[in-house]
């Protein structure tokens, strides 16, 4: 019996060599790197929609109190002190934590603890740095010894001077110290006139996408206004194009101390007084966006223009 010894062995199969391992890891790592921004894109196309819902839902109570009261809430209440937010909770399905908030006490006085620490997703973007998170209250040097939760959308009080309607500041559409503002006051179209804007980050100081440091030097009463309990306001301007000082180059996310600003990229979204949620881009013009910030003050715009 002969025994057949050519080719024994040959049907084994060969390990990799080094190179071919090497040429596998490389093309994984090219197709992982292509992959990562198709997934980053979607979570944050996600994110985006989500923060468009909030302000949505924002808005619809906004138009039910206006429903209930013929007028949307005033900025803010003073003596005591607390914002818009509190008279739209009961809109927001929040009718126990309303019930909850003493209207005879400020924000944050520690009978209002419970609530204004509470973090409500409706009034945080899920594309914030920080996602939902809290803050000591504070004003100035004074300390109150609570804490309350952020809110990443805000309204409008004042339009900085800058911009002149007729000689003088333009007129956003909240009332101030307790006075409700019916829709017929916006003369420019509720179409035409925002009422809620993105102005996340805080309380950490944002320019242009970058944290600068220290964090709070750029903004105003950041203990004092970012709680969603709170005021929860600003007076918008323009930036120059360093993003610091006041100015025409940039209008939206420039500086989130007295500015649009939000963490999409391109740009930020802003609520309107017809309930539509819209994205504005950061190439935004200044002048347009106080335009659409006013109430009243006749100035004609089109959907081009933003």
């Amino acid at each position: 019996m002969i025994l057949q010894l050519t080719g024994f062995g040959a049907g084994r199969r060969k390990a990799f060599t080094l190179i071919e391992l090497l040429v596998v890891i490389a093309i994984i790592a090219v197709l992982i790197g292509l992959l990562l921004p198709a997934v980053q894109a979607a979570r944050e196309a996600a994110r985006r929609t989500q923060c468009t819902n909030n302000i949505k839902q924002i808005l619809l109570s906004f138009h039910n109190h206006h429903n209930n009261y013929n007028g949307f809430p005033p900025v803010r209440t003073e003596t005591p002190n607390y914002g818009w937010c509190v008279n739209l909770i009961p809109f927001l399905e929040q009718q126990v934590l309303f019930n909850a908030f003493n209207l005879n006490r400020n924000f944050y006085d520690f009978d209002n603890q419970t609530v204004s620490h509470c973090g409500l997703q409706v009034f945080s973007c899920p594309s914030g740095p920080l996602g939902i998170h809290d803050v000591a209250l504070a004003l100035g040097s004074t300390s109150y010894g609570t804490r309350g939760t952020v809110g990443d959308y805000k309204a409008n009080h004042l339009l900085n001077t800058q911009y002149q309607v007729n000689g003088a500041a333009g007129n956003p559409v909240l009332l101030r110290a307790g006075q409700y503002q019916p829709i017929a006051a916006i003369t420019d179209g509720t179409s035409q006139t925002t009422i809620v804007h993105e102005q996340a980050g805080r309380p950490d100081w944002y320019l242009k996408g970058w944290k600068k440091q220290p964090n709070v030097t750029g903004l105003t009463n950041v203990y004092w206004w970012d709680c969603w309990a709170s005021y929860s306001h600003f007076t918008y301007q323009g930036y120059a194009a360093d993003g610091k000082s006041a100015g025409w180059a940039c209008a939206v996310n420039c500086n989130n101390g007295q500015g649009i600003y939000g963490f999409h990229p391109g740009g930020a979204n802003v609520g309107f007084c017809d309930g539509s949620v819209r994205f504005l881009k950061e190439t935004a013009a200044v002048r347009i966006v106080f335009a659409l910030a006013t109430r009243d003050g006749g100035e004609p715009l089109s959907a081009s223009d933003y």
